[in-house]
């Protein structure tokens, strides 16, 4: 393969990892979002079970509004069960996009690594035709002489 179709491969699949890099960047920002969610959910859920206990212990509370208070936090624990699925499932995408940029920056980086072992056999191969050159023209340079004397 020539260097410079070599080079548009390396290019390409360089510009796949960046995509790759860019998703999981992406994909973590969405997780990190969700678990905020759930957080705040979770924070939530928390003070107004504590307003219930308070008001449980304080003056007591109405049927209508225990059943209200009871109706809610049986509502906040679906939407916390709701998030922490979908936690669950951006920390599959994050581990999916992680892997996937991984592999392209393995391609990437075995192209630059044949790239560059392919250079150095051109060098290596242009150092011994030089060397071959010097030493036909030193045998040259020596049979000269020789005839001369």
């Amino acid at each position: 393969m020539a260097h410079e179709s070599l080079q548009l491969l390396i290019e390409l699949t360089d510009r796949a990892r960046e995509a790759a890099a860019n998703a999981l960047a992406q994909s973590r920002r969405a997780e990190q979002q969700m678990r905020e969610q759930l957080r705040l959910l979770d924070q939530y859920q928390r003070e107004y079970r504590q307003n219930l206990q308070r008001e449980l212990i304080g003056e007591g509370m109405s049927p209508s509004t225990l059943a209200n208070y009871r109706g809610f936090l049986k509502s906040l624990e679906g939407a916390i069960e709701r998030a922490e699925a979908g936690l669950a499932k951006h920390r599959a995408q994050v581990q999916q996009h992680q892997d996937h940029w991984r592999q392209q920056w393995r391609k990437v980086n075995a192209l630059e690594t044949l790239l560059a072992r392919r250079l150095e056999e051109e060098r290596l191969l242009a150092g011994r035709a030089e060397q071959r050159r010097t030493d036909e023209l030193a045998g040259r340079a020596r049979s000269s002489i020789e005839i001369g004397f």
